[in-house]
């Protein structure tokens, strides 16, 4: 019938936002602050799933990657940084952050070039 929609053709989206009820101000889905790390120039990054579990059977190298840190895709940091208010998108400066290596993307205009504008007067 014309009523029926097919489930390919609905595709999920995040277009809820929760808001406050004392302020009304939108509220921040806490597991993406416990889970996610913004960084400073817009990517979201996270720990490997399972890094602390069952560390018994694991190998030495497997144990090493699942220490490490992974980047999120383009995708995923557009949606976390509409799941969180502005205060998790501002810029901090902390005494030894450990991640202060990481907040200035290197080499950003050597692959992608700002292209200056034509002199008009």
């Amino acid at each position: 019938s014309l009523l029926d929609i097919s489930s390919s053709s609905v595709l999920p989206t995040r277009t809820k936002t929760n808001y406050s009820r004392r302020s009304g101000e939108p509220k921040s889905v806490k597991a993406v602050t416990a889970r996610f790390y913004r960084l400073d120039w817009g990517v979201w990054i996270r720990t490997r799933a399972g890094r602390a579990s069952h560390l018994w059977r694991k190998s030495k190298g497997r144990k090493y990657r699942l220490r490490q840190h992974v980047f999120c895709t383009k995708t995923q940091s557009k949606l976390l940084d509409r799941m969180v208010t502005d205060h998790y998108k501002r810029k901090r400066n902390y005494v030894n952050d450990p991640y202060e290596s990481y907040q200035v993307r290197n080499h950003f205009d050597k692959w992608f070039p700002r292209r200056s504008k034509p002199f008009l007067p």
